[in-house]
């Protein structure tokens, strides 16, 4: 008789457990959806339906659109949310496009349309489109879709930032101080104090690193889809946060605080799931930070210039070539190759 203890077959070793979401947030918590070119479509399709409406309002109220707009706005808001539960594929990705912009232009025209747009207004409309950002995020089929989570982040950050410098910045956190004040058409306050738009800028730093602390954590959590918006929100914040700061001292502060907030995104980034985007994103910070430096230095002739860039070029090799066995990168780019269990 044939002794077959030695051929017992050996089951192959199971993936670790991936963490469970619960029923609020589904698959979307632990995993990014995968690109498709026909659902991006749809997404653009979703914004050209938005800025058609504007166009209408416009068309149809003349001066006065704030009725019209907020009626028109409703009804595109209703129209996503009921074809966007029974219709899936590109045709919900459109739906998902036009309420991330449905709903700020929707209190827009609620606050602002009756032509007054102080800073109270302002107010009314960062707050009212984060709270319905969270609740898409958390309800109906739009929940655990990552784009409202970034946009409850995103917006909550401006609103703390605009409270804080006392001044009216818009959207996109510094707008104001990023760009000449001058150029700026619409009167929404006063412009804060140089000590109010440190402070700002501090206090939006330290939430883009605890955003990108938690993207962090919950990557290591293997909640990939949750951490992404903490990740990309973070780094933003972070970086513009840096560049604001840095701006207000003088270009050569600027670009040390580009490159030290372009690290710190990069190295989250890259202990992430195929964040491929954020790491370009925290490099590219770094090269502007050093541009800057460049610039602020001066030299005197482009052999000077190309110096500068020398040193840089040899520092950030060396610091590569060091810095990729630690973070686990294999060459090339390639995936890394499970170990083989011993025999």
């Amino acid at each position: 008789m044939t002794d077959t203890t030695d051929a017992t077959p050996v089951p192959p070793p199971e993936d670790p457990p991936r963490p469970t979401s619960g029923p609020r947030l589904g698959w979307r918590a632990e995993r990014r959806p995968s690109p498709g070119f026909a659902h991006v479509l749809g997404a653009v399709a979703g914004i050209f339906a938005v800025v058609a409406t504007v166009a209408f309002v416009v068309a149809a109220a003349g001066d006065d659109p704030q009725t019209v707009g907020i009626i028109f706005s409703l009804v595109l808001v209703a129209a996503a949310k009921l074809l966007g539960f029974r219709a899936p594929g590109p045709v919900r990705s459109a739906c998902t496009a036009a309420l991330v912009l449905a709903v700020p232009v929707l209190w827009f025209f609620a606050f602002a349309g009756g032509g007054s747009f102080g800073r109270g207004e302002y107010r009314g409309i960062l707050i009212l489109t984060t709270v319905s950002y969270a609740a898409l995020y958390l309800l109906g089929w739009t929940v655990g879709r990552g784009v409202f989570l970034a946009g409850t982040l995103l917006v909550s950050t401006s609103w703390i930032a605009f409270e804080i410098a006392g001044n009216g910045g818009g959207l996109v956190p510094f707008q104001d101080q990023l760009s000449s004040s001058a150029s700026s058409t619409v009167d929404v306050g006063s412009v804060g104090s140089s000590g109010s738009s440190t402070a700002a800028a501090v206090v939006t730093i330290l939430l883009g690193l605890a955003y990108l602390a938690a993207g962090a954590a919950l990557d290591r959590r293997r909640l990939v889809g949750v951490a992404t918006p903490f990740v990309a929100v973070g780094a933003y914040e972070t970086i513009t946060g840096a560049v604001a700061l840095g701006a207000q001292e003088s270009t050569l502060v600027g670009g040390l605080l580009a490159i030290a907030a372009g690290a710190v995104v990069g190295l989250v980034a890259a202990r992430g799931e195929n964040r491929r985007a954020s790491t370009w994103f925290g490099a590219v910070a770094v090269f502007g930070g050093m541009v800057a430096i460049i610039a602020d230095v001066a030299p005197s002739s482009a052999a000077g210039v190309g110096g500068i860039a020398a040193a840089f070029a040899v520092v950030l090799g060396a610091l590569a070539w060091r810095l990729a066995p630690v973070l686990g990168e294999p060459d090339d780019g390639r995936p890394a190759t499970p170990a083989t269990p011993a025999t």
